[in-house]
């Protein structure tokens, strides 16, 4: 909520400076949007479409309502790298592998250059109200809006220039410039994939291209490829055995649950990383992953509740995303080699050896 609020402020102070202003609503969108819609005689409502089923599902019940009014309801394709026009192939026939979905975008697909925002804006008159803020554990670096995404999109690529050794250090659980940190702006819609990879093409061109600068445009190919496979499987990713694999744990223990999401087990780096979890809203790729198999594996639940744990505590929380990671690590989802079991004694071995880690994050 308060990384939102931050997003919001800032997008108001956006539109000021463009002769614009925010009207800020709280309260159900079925119910406000229609109001808002008769109050300012408004005869068409944009927005972006949804791939996820309870999502997907409130934007037909608004297109519903707004329809008996004779207001017309768009929605456009936004948040991915690739528009789903320009793919060789339609969604409903995306592979089911990401090596060949990546393999023939990036043959056959061309990235749209993205849009600079309008010089100005009209809207009618209404009364503005100050958006409040509200106090929040995450990281100070994680700060919503617009402006602090770009200058988090220029300290990593052109000041530090850490995008050179990105795939070197993107798996160090801590670490502010050891990745890129971009995935909350995105999920909010805060920067687009678009202008991260036009940044990237252009420090490719003017100073360096590797595979570290790569592999910043590989996983935002990942974050478009599950975006693209719920369009096909919009509820499918919520069922226990995903796309139609078998799951191999469907118990789900209480107590276990508390002991995992209150960092309790028998396993350091799994309590430090959900300590992290509970207390920032967020964790480290490498982690989430580590986290996600030992809720699996270790515990041998069922990994729904794992999802919907990371769902409830993630600030850079994006249905697609969590929900097909999860999957991919429960074995159910876009993979045919069922599933990740991490080794913890390796990973703590590889990722923490000096405990520098832990000793954060461990509750005395």
């Amino acid at each position: 909520k308060s990384f939102i609020l931050e997003s919001l402020n800032n997008l108001q102070h956006q539109l000021h400076v463009r002769g614009g202003k925010l009207l800020v609503i709280h309260g159900s969108a079925e119910k406000e949007i229609l109001q808002y819609c008769r109050r300012f005689e408004i005869r068409k409502v944009y927005t972006k479409k949804q791939v996820g089923s309870e999502e997907k599902d409130r934007q037909s019940t608004i297109k519903e309502q707004l329809l008996k009014f004779g207001i017309d309801f768009e929605t456009y394709s936004t948040s991915t790298l690739y528009h789903p026009d320009d793919l060789p192939f339609s969604v409903r026939d995306i592979p089911l592998l990401f090596t060949k979905f990546r393999k023939l975008a990036e043959k056959e697909s061309v990235v749209r250059s993205p849009f600079n925002p309008p010089e100005r804006i009209i809207v009618p008159p209404f009364e503005e109200v100050i958006i409040a803020r509200t106090l929040s554990s995450k990281p100070t670096w994680l700060q919503g809006g617009e402006g602090h995404a770009l200058e988090r999109l220029h300290h990593f690529i052109w000041e530090h220039q850490a995008i050179k050794t990105y795939k070197e250090t993107r798996d160090q659980l801590s670490g502010l410039d050891l990745s890129t940190k971009f995935s909350a702006w995105l999920s909010q819609g805060c920067i687009s994939p678009r202008r991260i990879y036009s940044e990237i093409k252009r420090f490719e061109h003017e100073v360096l291209a590797n595979d570290s600068t790569y592999w910043v445009i590989f996983e935002l190919l990942w974050r478009d490829f599950f975006r693209f496979s719920f369009k096909k499987y919009p509820k499918a990713y919520f069922q226990l055995h995903g796309l139609g694999q078998h799951a191999k744990y469907t118990h789900f223990d209480e107590r276990k649950f508390e002991a995992w999401t209150q960092g309790k087990t028998s396993e350091a780096l799994i309590n430090a990383g959900m300590n992290e979890l509970r207390e920032t809203g967020f964790v480290s790729n490498r982690m989430r992953q580590i986290l996600a198999s030992y809720w699996v594996f270790g515990m041998q639940q069922d990994w729904r509740y794992g999802a919907a744990w990371f769902e409830h505590c993630l600030v850079d929380y994006d249905v697609a995303s969590n929900w097909g990671n999860w999957a991919y690590i429960a074995g159910v989802g876009n993979d045919n080699r069922g599933g990740r079991e991490f080794n913890i004694e390796k990973q703590t071995q590889l990722f923490d050896k000096d405990g520098a880690y832990r000793a954060q994050w461990l509750i005395p």
